[in-house]
Parts: structure tokens; C-alpha cells; sequence
């Protein structure tokens, strides 16, 4: 069986992702002996080759995981690799392969071929031969309904008018929005969270904190960037939430930077990358500080180390630190 799950939304996504390794881990395997993880970034076919064909002895079914192999890794070689390896070895019915992706369509996937987006060798092949689901974005309903379910599922309640003002200053980030949740219900212990609890303790959606900490950046003020994000991680931020904003504020600089050599205007840039205007025209001139080369070295040493952590037992807080001697130091 081939499951590939998808798209922006990286919470939903992982949360599903999650589910069907828990669900495996129950019925089949309750060590996780059968279960393999493998960074699509760095992926070999002798990788997936060997991990699928060697079953433990403990059980005959065995589930393997590919992250991010259409999003960060730059060779369609090895896509075109294995979609022949899949058609000439079906899998077994002891065989479960997820192919986990994030929002490939704005990873570099997504460029334009006569009017079309080009779409990957292993993307063609999956929309017909696995089980797709596609996670973009919620909004509107789907995004109110699915806040208000979550705060219930954990056993909490809000008044309407602050389920209202939480939308409105967290959005469509679902990893934020988890955060913004648990500190709320912690906070209220089992009492109505109301409109001033979520002005009090919600940040918005694009915090000046990781502004300050770009700008630090762009100084080569190592001590204050240090600092900045010290603080964040002191102040309870969740360091893998905080490396998705990062990432996320960094993949913005990089299009809007590329976007400004040939449109100056924050609005016609807001609309042509579909961002908010405020953040359009903060980012616009935070890249006049970066050259594009700069932006784009940053931005792969934040995907570097989203790797690391998923990898290996690297410590967070100490990538963090290397990142900013290395920014700031070059």
C-alpha cells in the first residue's frame, strides 16, 4: 500500500502522519521495530531498496516513511529511480510506503511550463497509484471549526468574540495555533477563555520578535540575535515551531527579493505572492539589507538544520546558536 499525504499544511499533515504510525505501532508492531524514517533530501534507492526488502523477524509487516523527497531534493534522477523501482516491484500486502511532502507547490516544484506548473516524475506516478491526501490550507468555516473542535477536544471552551479575535490574529498557521491553544487552556484550567485572555497572551501571526531577530541578522549582531532568540525559547516557544517560522520568514525575504528587481510596489509584491501587506512591505525592506545570494546561503542552513533534528538526537537550541555564529561571522 502507498499512502502520500501533502500540502501546506504541515500540522494537519504530520498529525495524520502521526496517526498512521501510531495505528501501525498498535496492530502490528509494538516497538517500532518495522517502522523506517528516511530524508528524502539525501535519499539513495539502495536506501529504500534495502529498508523495504528487510522485514524484521518479529513481524512480517514493515512501514516505511519518505519525507520531503519532492520538496528538498533537487535530482529528478532519483524520483525517475524510484517510480521504476515501484512499478517493477509491487508491493506486498506486508508493505506500507508514505511518501510525506510539505507545500510542494511553492517549493520550486511548482514552476510554470507554458502556462502550466511542472509537475515531478513521483508526483505523476502517486496521484495514480496511492492513496492522496491533500492538506491545503483551512479557512473561512473549515478554519473556525476546526479551532473550536480542537479547543473542546482538549477540554477547554471559548466565548464566540474571542474564538473571533483568535482567528483573526493567529490565521491559517495551525502550528501556531496549537501553541496559542495550550496556553490558553493551561492558563484558564477549565474556565471560559474570553476576549481578553486571547488579547493578553496571543501573539500575532507575523511577530516582531523574529523581525528584530532578522535585522539583527542582517547587523551581524551576533550578542542581541543570541539574545533574541534565547528569549523566544525561554519564553516557552516551542524550538521547532520557532525554526518553522524562521524558515517560513526567510523563503518570504528570498521571493520578495527576487520579486523587487522587477516590482518595487508592496502591494502589487503582496498580491503577486499572496501575503499579507503588512508583512509584504516589512520583508521589502528588511531584503535591502540582505544580497540575494545571503538570503538564499540562510535560508538552506534553516532547511539544514530542520534536517539534523529530524535525523538525529542534535540538540536544537545548539544548532541555533552555530546558525547565528555562522550568519553572523561570514
Amino acid at each position: 500500500m502507498i499512502i502520500f499525504l501533502y500540502g501546506a499544511d504541515t500540522f494537519r499533515s504530520r498529525q495524520k502522519l502521526k496517526f498512521y504510525r501510531e495505528g501501525f505501532k498498535k496492530k502490528y508492531d509494538p516497538q517500532g521495530f518495522n517502522i523506517e524514517v528516511l530524508a528524502g533530501e539525501k535519499l539513495k534507492l539502495e536506501d529504500l531498496r534495502n529498508k523495504l526488502g528487510n522485514k524484521g523477524l518479529l513481524s512480517k509487516k514493515k512501514l516505511v516513511v519518505i519525507e520531503d523527497l519532492m520538496g528538498k531534493n533537487k535530482k529528478e534522477k532519483i524520483q525517475k529511480e524510484v517510480v521504476k523501482y515501484l512499478k517493477e516491484n509491487k508491493l506486498s500486502q506486508d508493505e506500507v510506503l508514505i511518501f510525506w511532502e510539505g507545500d510542494i507547490e511553492n517549493q520550486g516544484r511548482g514552476k510554470k511550463k507554458r502556462g502550466r506548473k511542472k509537475v515531478s516524475p513521483l508526483q505523476k506516478y502517486l496521484a495514480k497509484e496511492a492513496k492522496v491526501e491533500d492538506f491545503g490550507l483551512l479557512k473561512g468555516y473549515r478554519l473556525k471549526n476546526w479551532t473550536e473542535k480542537e479547543i473542546r477536544k482538549r477540554g477547554g471552551r471559548i466565548e464566540p468574540v474571542a474564538l473571533d479575535l483568535l482567528l483573526a490574529l493567529v490565521g491559517q498557521d495551525l502550528w501556531q495555533m496549537n501553541n496559542e491553544i495550550e496556553k490558553l487552556i493551561n492558563y484558564k484550567k477549565g474556565k471560559v477563555i474570553n476576549k481578553d485572555d486571547v488579547s493578553l497572551f496571543v501573539k500575532t501571526k507575523y511577530d516582531t520578535d523574529i523581525f528584530k531577530l532578522t535585522d539583527a541578522l542582517a547587523e551581524k549582531k551576533k550578542k542581541l540575535a543570541l539574545k533574541l532568540i534565547r528569549d523566544q525559547i525561554m519564553s516557552g516557544e516551542n524550538e521547532l515551531y520557532l525554526l518553522a517560522m524562521l524558515s517560513r520568514l526567510f523563503r518570504i525575504l528570498v521571493q520578495v527579493k527576487e520579486v523587487s528587481q522587477e516590482e518595487s510596489n508592496y502591494y502589487t509584491i503582496a498580491n503577486r505572492l499572496n501575503l499579507h501587506p503588512f508583512v509584504a512591505k516589512k520583508s521589502l525592506v528588511q531584503t535591502r539589507n540582505f544580497k540575494f545570494k545571503e538570503l538564499k546561503n540562510i535560508y538552506q542552513q534553516l532547511l539544514d538544520i530542520d534536517l539534523k533534528i529530524k535525523t538525529s538526537q542534535a540538540e536544537p537550541r545548539v544548532l541555533f546558536d552555530l546558525f547565528i555564529f555562522k550568519v553572523c561571522n561570514s
